[in-house]
């Protein structure tokens, strides 16, 4: 039978986890769909990363998985500032992100503060003692709920073993542009009581040089550097420290009850942007008069119960989710701009601060069937609860009013209390109609409650101002799939599915400076205050296939998007940002991953990704069209890849990987005029060679990441003041990192 591949990623089993004997690719056991089964048998597109993978390949933060995973694209500002994109569906706007994000069964993605910002992105939780990370592409509303319209992203830990006490430790040291970095992580696993208690606790610690100078305004022009003025070396540090522990206690062959608690808290000296001008391909420099150091602090605790019948498997899980980001951003060049000649007559420092906090409950009820008929079942009812207090200032810093002759007693200060309250029912159904034909339906209803209050004040503001308000929506969730399984190692899917993120407040903007503009776009007063849900369907085509002795995997999908009621950030010439729903979007595209394993030394994988995801109408008030793309998505993605094995004496098993990945050029703004508008592809390269001596329990590699030292531009971030016409923030590539690194397990 002659197989077509149709494009889609889902993955490939190897890559996904640890090789088989002989020349066949391995079976990876995912669980995407709260209920353990094969990789290839799952009629989804998802890509798994086991634990071996991530070590194998060096995979370290998000935009690392990333590049391993066709469809999802992460745009970073910086370490624990992403943004996640799947499949095109894109919007730097909102309070929510278009993309599930989830540690174990506990959402993280930080909803209901403007986590879409860059400077408040998404965490990036340490990959170290990870069982795996799970992909999903296209809406996952049914099981995972409102804000995975695109898809999910799922990091699966690792659980404590009853049965043997375990031990694992690495080390490692490298060098970036002349300056060291240094990691240790640390694992161990303890059986307390023979087959009914154990603990494990995972200990990681992170400290990374900078690579990008600071030196002084030019007070009399804001794009150049200041003569004579000191420079900084290597500003954007990171120390990122942290730790998992868990327990689990078996109180009989059918009931576990799991409790674990994560913490972990990152540091960061600058920002990891440089600004452009005066900086650019090689001239990695800032030019700030104020220090911009921020704090990432976040905390996570968990209970689960998972009790097991006869015919299924009970599973209830309770979290606490604590996040706090402290951002302090130098808004110098903003007041220059907007303040000059009168009665700013050169630059002078001033800074923006800001305090974002969000503290998340969590909870699901959910039943697994494992019934011997055609028919299974999974249902439940899920709680989330966010609470999430805001505040941001910009105070007027000693000298200034002197210097100029103005009495201003502070140029900002704002606060906002939002509340989100998320009630959900979900079911989803298969039913097995022929021996080699599947149906499944499943059915999201969901209650979204919220409320805001927020408050303003200073000279920006126009004096005081204050909002009060709530609202609340509700809906339904469908998901429809046929599956046909062919034979065993080859499986055809159809899906159509809706996926819903929610509405909700808009960050302070008065009516009294604003109002009048944001008429003249044909809004009312009201888009000040809040703005509504966005929906979207998803159709696409899948297959998964292996090929004679699994040497080969084709895994693939085409996928058709239809996005309405987009929710869209508008920048008002009154100095504040709203967010609006305008038009529609459409995105159609697919991905495809291949893996090949010739003999038993050899690897080799490919993956890659084609997305067309544009407006289909103007957006008022940008500079946005009918027919333009979404920012942010690359038509063009893709990966290559090759692992070659090898014995050598004494025991010793060695291992080289090279691996290159691609990422197209993209657009950045809707601003046709802007210098910032579109973004460069660029592809980077990496080396690895790896010995273990596996009757000595010790492994050491040697690796350098991006290899030819290539530049590329990650994000533009959003300013948490202003963004200027001529200059902007720009996140960047790391430079070459060349190290080594030891583990040990046991």
């Amino acid at each position: 039978m002659q197989r077509f591949a149709f494009a889609s990623l889902a993955i490939l089993p190897p890559l996904a986890l640890a090789q088989q004997a002989g020349d066949s690719l391995s079976t990876v056991v995912i669980t995407a769909q709260k209920r353990s089964e094969a990789l290839q048998q799952a009629p989804l597109s998802v890509t798994a990363l086991t634990d071996a993978q991530l070590e194998q390949m060096g995979v370290q933060t998000l935009a690392d998985v990333a590049r391993q995973a066709p469809g999802l694209n992460v745009v970073s500002s910086g370490p624990g500032q992403n943004i996640l994109i799947i499949r095109g569906v894109s919007s730097t706007a909102g309070t929510a992100g278009t993309v599930g994000y989830y540690l174990d069964d506990t959402p993280i993605s930080a909803s209901s503060n403007a986590s879409l910002l860059s400077l408040r992105g998404l965490i990036d939780p340490s990959l170290f003692d990870l069982a795996r990370v799970e992909v999903l592409r296209g809406p996952q509303g049914t099981l995972y709920g409102s804000s995975s319209m695109g898809g999910t992203v799922r990091y699966v830990t690792r659980q404590p073993d009853m049965r043997r006490t375990g031990v694992k430790a690495s080390v490692t040291l490298s060098a970036t542009d002349g300056g060291w970095n240094r990691e240790g992580n640390a694992v161990l696993n303890l059986p307390l009581m023979e087959n009914r208690l154990a603990g494990r606790l995972a200990v990681f610690y992170r400290r990374e040089a900078g690579y990008i100078d600071r030196y002084p305004i030019d007070p009399n022009n804001y794009l150049g550097i200041a003569s004579g003025g000191q420079k900084q070396e290597d500003a954007n540090t990171e120390k990122t420290t942290g730790f998992r522990a868990m327990l689990k206690l078996r109180l009989d062959n059918q009931l576990d009850i799991s409790g674990s608690l994560f913490k972990q808290k990152m540091r960061l000296g600058a920002p990891f942007q440089i600004d452009a001008p005066p900086g650019g391909k090689g001239a990695l420099i800032q030019t700030r008069l104020m220090p911009e150091p921020s704090v990432q602090d976040s905390t996570l605790g968990n209970l689960t119960l998972r009790k097991g019948f006869a015919n299924g498997e009970l599973v209830v899980t309770s979290s606490y989710y604590h996040r706090e980001v402290q951002v302090a951003e130098d808004a110098s060049k903003v007041f220059y701009y907007f303040l000059s000649p009168d009665p700013q007559t050169y630059v002078y420092p001033l800074l923006m601060t800001g305090r974002y906090i969000n503290r998340e409950w969590t909870q699901e009820v959910r039943y697994a069937s494992d019934w011997a008929g055609p028919f299974q079942l999974i249902a439940g009812a899920f709680y989330h609860k966010v609470n999430a207090p805001l505040a941001s200032s910009i105070p007027v810093t000693p000298g200034y009013n002197e210097a100029f002759g103005t009495d201003i007693g502070s140029f900002f200060d704002g606060a906002r209390q939002a509340t989100v309250s998320e009630r959900a029912w979900f079911a989803e159904g298969s039913y097995r109609f022929l021996p080699a034909w599947t149906a499944r339906v499943g059915l999201r209803a969901f209650r979204i409650s919220q409320t805001f209050a927020q408050q303003g004040d200073g000279f920006l503001n126009g004096g005081p101002s204050s909002v009060v308000s709530d609202s609340r929506d509700k809906g339904y969730n469908p998901k429809f799939n046929l599956s046909w399984q062919i034979d065993r190692d080859l499986l055809l899917y159809a899906t159509a599915a809706k996926g819903y993120r929610q509405g909700g407040p808009n960050n302070p903007a008065p009516a009294n400076v604003c109002g009048k503009e944001v008429a003249g776009l044909g809004l009312s007063d009201s888009a000040l205050v809040r703005f509504g849900a966005d929906t979207l369907w998803n159709y696409e085509l899948g297959l998964k296939s292996e090929w004679p002795q699994q040497r080969l995997t084709v895994n693939g999908a085409l996928y058709y998007i239809d996005w309405n009621k987009v929710q869209q950030q508008i920048v008002l010439d009154c100095g504040f940002n709203i967010t609006v729903n305008f038009g529609s979007a459409k995105s159609k595209g697919g991905e495809l991953e291949i893996a090949y394993r010739p003999t038993t030394q050899l690897t080799l994988r490919a993956t890659g990704n084609y997305t067309s995801a544009t407006l289909d109408d103007d957006v008022p008030g940008t500079g946005a069209h009918r027919g333009d793309a979404l920012l942010d998505v690359p038509r063009w993605n893709g990966s290559i890849s090759a692992d070659y094995n090898w014995p050598l004496r004494a025991g010793l098993q060695a291992n080289a990987r090279i691996d290159t990945s691609y990422s197209g050029s993209a657009d950045t703004l809707y601003e046709p005029d802007s210098p910032f508008r579109r973004r460069g592809g660029y592809a980077l390269s990496n080396l690895r060679f790896t010995l273990e001596n596996k009757s000595q329990r010790w492994t050491a590699a040697f690796f350098v990441n991006n290899l030819f030292n290539r530049y590329g531009q990650t994000g533009l971030p959003v300013a948490i003041s202003a963004d200027l016409p001529a200059t902007r923030r720009l996140a960047i590539t790391r430079p070459r990192t060349v190290g080594v690194s030891l583990s040990y397990v046991r």
